[in-house]
């Protein structure tokens, strides 16, 4: 009996196959690793960065500034004052919001730029204004016997002009009395007396260019320079401040 034995079929023929290429992402291997872990510095970094900025923001102050300008001698009025909050060194004298009560009706005694700090050096029981041996005198001067550019704490003479002496008007526009505001006694001339001042504030008005001014002088020179400038016999020289070269 005879055994038939089949023919194994033969494998099947391998062949290659077809498909879309496989694409490899980008960042899919250990350099993508690299990559998040800077990233998350970076806003690790910039997180901290915002936490300073804010607890900078919380260390500004809420202080008095002015609400416009104020001269010298000023009393202040709930209106002359505002709030504004600032980063404030150590040291600077600043009165707080919490204090505007306090300020309210005290007497300034520098002038203040609108917008400027309120110092708190400048008010209070000690803040006596004038000072000490000081008076402020006014006076309404006519074109020609101030400079157009006369400015408030400005340094000058205080010229008192003797009309019946020859060469009074001369002398008024040649004397300067003594530089540095009105820490120094007078200065005599041929018919005139200069005394040193200060500027506290000055007006010109619109109509006949008239300065009306606040000056601050000696006590002593008070009378005098008040009845020459009652009388229009009072000039002003601007002069250099002591100390500027």
């Amino acid at each position: 009996m005879s055994t038939t034995t089949g023919a194994r079929p033969a494998a099947a023929e391998s062949r290659p196959t077809t498909g879309p290429p496989q694409v490899r992402l980008l960042g899919s291997g250990p350099r993508r690793w690299r990559w998040l872990g800077l990233g998350v510095a970076i806003m690790a970094a910039g997180a901290l960065a915002g936490v300073a900025a804010v607890e900078r923001l919380d260390e500004r102050e809420a202080v008095l500034v002015a609400g416009g300008d104020l001269s010298a001698g000023h009393v202040l009025t709930a209106a002359d004052l505002e709030v504004a909050r600032m980063s404030v060194s150590p040291g600077v004298s600043v009165v707080e919001e919490g204090s505007l009560q306090d300020a309210v009706g005290s007497t300034l005694t520098v002038p203040v730029p609108e917008g400027g700090v309120l110092p708190e050096s400048a008010l209070g029981p000690s803040a006596e204004y004038p000072a000490d041996g000081k008076a402020v005198v006014g006076a309404v001067l006519a074109p020609g016997r101030f400079p157009v550019s006369l400015e408030r704490g400005a340094a000058v003479s205080v010229v008192l002009v003797d009309d019946s002496a020859s060469g009074a008007g001369s002398g008024a526009a040649g004397s300067g009395g003594a530089a540095g505001g009105e820490s120094a006694g007078p200065a005599s001339g041929s018919g005139v007396t200069a005394y040193p001042a200060r500027v506290q504030s000055v007006e010109i008005s619109e109509t006949d260019g008239s300065a009306s001014v606040e000056f601050v002088v000696d006590a002593d020179a008070a009378g005098q320079v008040s009845a020459a400038a009652a009388a229009e016999r009072a000039a002003v020289v601007q002069v250099r401040p002591r100390g500027q070269s």
